[in-house]
Formats: structure tokens, sequence, C-alpha cells
């Protein structure tokens, strides 16, 4: 038997909250706005790369063997977020104390890098895994990991997101020295996780016999 499980983005803890130009929770989620870059002040102003960020961290609903004969196996974690001229450049999942697995440096190759619109997004295959494959690139905010973990006590997602000079010049926008920044801002609306339990088989009648599908 497979599940999901998410927790709301209002639960979002930020480590260096001081890194940042402002962050307020609000009924979708928590919403981060980022510092705007700074010259170097010379005659021909450079910009770093990579602006102030902080990392964010944000705990998952757990169950052991409420559903199954054993502890449940996490196979993939998603994020729901919105990133608006920035970045989520870092992902690590842990169970409790333990590193689980760790995806990083999203910025190459740059097709996934994990910015912009996935407040909604859910793949199919995580609500239902008969679902007909879909695109990685469309459902990329899901991150898989390499092999099933058997979870022994609480599964926390932790992240970094920061905004580079690069996430600025879209859309034909190059910056000027002496012009505002567009806002840089990041909303996490949820996170969530998919597991996978062997199925125990008296609960398996009842759901059965509950739907009227008794075998």
């Amino acid at each position: 038997m497979t599940y999901s499980l998410f927790t709301h983005g209002t639960a979002l803890q930020i480590e260096t909250p001081n890194a940042l130009a402002s962050n307020i929770k609000v009924g979708w989620g928590t919403q981060i706005r980022f510092r705007e870059p700074v010259a170097d002040g010379s005659n021909l102003p450079a910009f770093p790369t990579e602006g102030p960020g902080s990392w964010f961290h944000i705990p998952l609903p757990s169950t052991l063997t409420t559903f199954g004969r054993g502890n449940p196996r996490l196979e993939s974690i998603t994020l729901l977020f919105e990133a608006t001229h920035c970045r989520i450049l870092h992902v690590h999942v842990y169970d409790g104390v333990d590193i689980v697995q760790e995806f990083n440096d999203f910025k190459l190759p740059r097709t996934q890098k994990l910015a912009g619109d996935f407040l909604r997004a859910r793949d199919p295959r995580d609500i239902n895994p008969e679902s007909a494959s879909s695109n990685p690139q469309t459902f990329r905010n899901t991150l898989s990991l390499e092999k099933p973990h058997r979870v022994f006590s609480a599964i926390g997602i932790s992240f970094y997101a920061c905004a580079f000079f690069e996430d600025f010049n879209v859309g034909g926008f190059t910056h000027r020295p002496g012009d505002p920044f567009p806002e840089s801002i990041l909303t996490i609306s949820a996170a969530g996780a998919q597991f996978i339990v062997e199925d125990n088989s008296f609960l398996a009648i009842l759901v059965a016999k509950f739907i009227g599908r008794e075998p």
C-alpha cells in the first residue's frame, strides 16, 4: 500500500532569519523575501554570483506501524513552492538524526533548477501509482530516493534557498546600475513525502468490505 503525508507550509522553520530581507507566515504558507544583490562599489560595479540565503526546515507527520506489518519505507519527497527571482539549491532528507539522502547543486544543468511555480504540482504517480509515467521535468519538485528507506523515527526535510544574480536576469531583463531589482520571493505552501508499507492482510479485508470490494 502506498500513501502520502504532508505538512502545511506554516510549519516551516528558518535557520538564519537575519540573512533574509523578511519572512511572514500567512494562511497559504510561509513567504520569504531575499535581500537584493549589492554591488562591490567599484567604478564598474560587479555583483556577487550568489546572494545571501538560509537553510529552511520542515517536519513531516510520522506513522510507523499504523498501516501495515512493519515500518513504512520512504520513496520520495515533494515540495510545493513558488520561487520568483530565487531558487532552491540543496535539499536534504533526514530520518531523526540520520541523513537519508542529499540532493545538491540544482543550478546545473539549468533545466534542473528548482525555481518557478510548483504550488499545485503533484506528480500523478504519487497520488495513484498506477497512473501513466509523467515527465520528470514537469514535476521536478518531487525528488525520488535512490532506494526506499525504512523509516526509523520521523522524517524531516531541510533545504537551502537563495537568490543568484542571474535569477534577476530573466525575460530579457538586464540590470543597470541604479535600477531597482524585482522582488525575490519564495513561498512554501506545503511539504510531503510518499511512503510504501507492506499490506496488513486483515486491514486489507476490512478496507475491501468497507468499499464493497470484498475478495
